[in-house]
């Protein structure tokens, strides 16, 4: 079908927008990790372009984080999705006792303002009133609720058994999803499920925890340097086509035949 050569300049520029857009979100989601490769227990976003499947089509969404998106190219059925990488950092020992890192599967549950949230950022700390808490100040949930060390001492055992002056207190509330390359950032390490998927308990074999340890995060700085330099790229590409084509509609529309009156 012939299209005046407007209309297709129109709809370049409209498919570059639209591209400019999703390598924009790329950079973002790059540029989170990046400035999170020394967070501890941090969690990367990677980040794909692929087509909408014929029921996101249908119902107008799609799996995607409004962090990134969504964001669907003007002609196209294409789409930004993430999927939160959850490969371990690595865990290196600090000696502190309330640095606690998880080796396998799982999160730490803390609580929040706004309900459960989900971390494997085990640098804890002790507050006024010998809660554990996350450094923003988010109570780390036990089986029994807040986890309370008051005592002399306290040990966290492999199995996440709580032991303060010889007696175990309580466990810490240690979590497992279905899905989780579905969880979403909430900032600050927190993660939180999509609504439609339910944490579970986590089997004994599948986690050890490590007391006086942290894991680091899983960003690998090159590597993501790298993507970003190539997203960079492909943005200024797409930036010169738009250029391009908004010079050819300025001579469509300046060489369209003068009606005179």
């Amino acid at each position: 079908m012939y299209l005046p050569k407007g209309i297709s300049v129109i709809r370049s520029l409209n498919t570059a927008e639209n591209a400019m857009m999703l390598e924009q979100n790329r950079i973002d989601a790059l540029a989170n990790n990046l400035a999170n490769v020394n967070t501890a227990g941090f969690k990367q976003i990677l980040t794909r372009v692929a087509e909408m499947t014929q029921t996101e089509l249908q119902e107008g969404q799609s799996g995607s984080s409004p962090v990134l998106g969504p964001r669907r190219m003007a002609g196209t059925r294409l789409q930004m999705y993430h999927a939160l990488d959850n490969r371990p950092g690595s865990v290196q020992a600090t000696g502190r006792d309330t640095d606690v890192a998880i080796i396998g599967a799982g999160y730490f549950e803390v609580s929040t303002e706004n309900g459960p949230a989900y971390t494997r950022h085990g640098s804890f700390l002790l507050d006024a009133e010998q809660r554990l808490t996350t450094p923003d100040g988010h109570a780390v949930m036990g089986e029994r609720g807040p986890i309370l060390l008051k005592g002399e001492e306290f040990t966290i055992a492999n199995d996440g058994s709580i032991m303060v002056d010889g007696k175990k207190t309580d466990s810490l509330k240690l979590v497992g999803f279905a899905d989780p390359t579905r969880l979403e950032h909430l900032g600050a390490s927190l993660v939180v499920p999509p609504a439609d998927m339910e944490q579970r308990v986590l089997d004994t074999a599948e986690v050890v925890v490590a007391q006086g340890h942290l894991e680091g995060s899983n960003v690998n700085p090159i590597d993501t340097l790298i993507a970003m330099i190539a997203a960079q790229r492909a943005f200024e590409i797409q930036s010169k086509v738009m250029t391009t084509e908004d010079e050819m509609l300025e001579k469509s529309v300046n060489n369209l035949p003068r009606v005179s009156g």
